[in-house]
């Protein structure tokens, strides 16, 4: 009850900053210059953005059952989200809130102007730092896809203990998860480059995302067998 409790005060704080920020660039951004298009750029980014996230759940679950050999069908993905896509769900929303927490504070950091904007700024970098600082951000990128992963594959696994668990996959194999990082995003940067528009070009994005996380849970399941080899408790 302890921990439980001293995790929802960290997801509450964290979001507390969130929304915070938000507000604070609202007000900057109401206060500058007004442009066209006011209100309909941020709805497509808004929508663009949850698209992003809803396809990257989508292509965890697809990387599990191809891995698993299971038909990649909607049938089959309809009854494997159904039985977890609340926990994976979760992970993926605990992990946004830590990212748009940093890019709020980046955000802030850049527009606004002052001791007292600049003294919240460094607060809120500071307790998001303390907070975050057991995992390694030079793999963020991969602990974030490998937690998507551990919600897909271990029931009541979400949002901090997810992280925590693919943290300490990262760590054990950190020459595996470099050149393994390196290339997915430098793959994931040149189709990004180079395809900009088109309903061809998206399928092309989906399908980099959906090896990307194919890799990772490659990545996962080698992880859990040198475990067992080695005659430790599987993750």
């Amino acid at each position: 009850m302890k921990s439980s409790s001293s995790s929802f005060s960290k997801f509450s704080i964290a979001l507390l900053v969130v929304v915070s920020c938000n507000l604070l660039l609202l007000l900057i951004n109401n206060n500058a210059s007004h442009r066209q298009s006011k209100t309909f750029w941020p709805a497509l980014e808004l929508i663009n953005f949850i698209a992003s996230r809803v396809f990257s759940i989508v292509m965890a679950y697809l990387s599990f059952m191809v891995y698993h050999g299971i038909p990649p069908s909607l049938e089959n993905l309809h009854r494997k989200l159904q039985k977890s896509w609340k926990q994976t769900t979760i992970t993926m929303m605990y992990i946004e809130l830590l990212n748009n927490a940093f890019a709020s504070l980046e955000s802030l950091a850049r527009s606004a102007k002052g001791a007292a904007s600049d003294i919240a700024v460094i607060a809120g970098l500071i307790f998001l730092i303390s907070w975050l600082g057991r995992f390694p951000f030079m793999y963020y990128d991969a602990v974030y896809k490998i937690s998507l992963i551990v919600s897909v594959a271990e029931e009541g696994c979400n949002e901090e203990k997810a992280l925590e668990k693919a943290n300490e996959l990262v760590k054990e194999r950190e020459v595996v998860i470099f050149f393994l990082l390196v290339l997915t995003v430098i793959i994931e940067l040149a189709v990004t480059k180079m395809c900009r528009f088109g309903s061809a070009i998206s399928l092309v994005k989906l399908l980099t995302m959906f090896f990307t996380y194919l890799a990772y849970t490659s990545f996962y399941y080698g992880s859990k067998k040198k475990s067992c080899h080695k005659g430790e408790k599987i993750l």
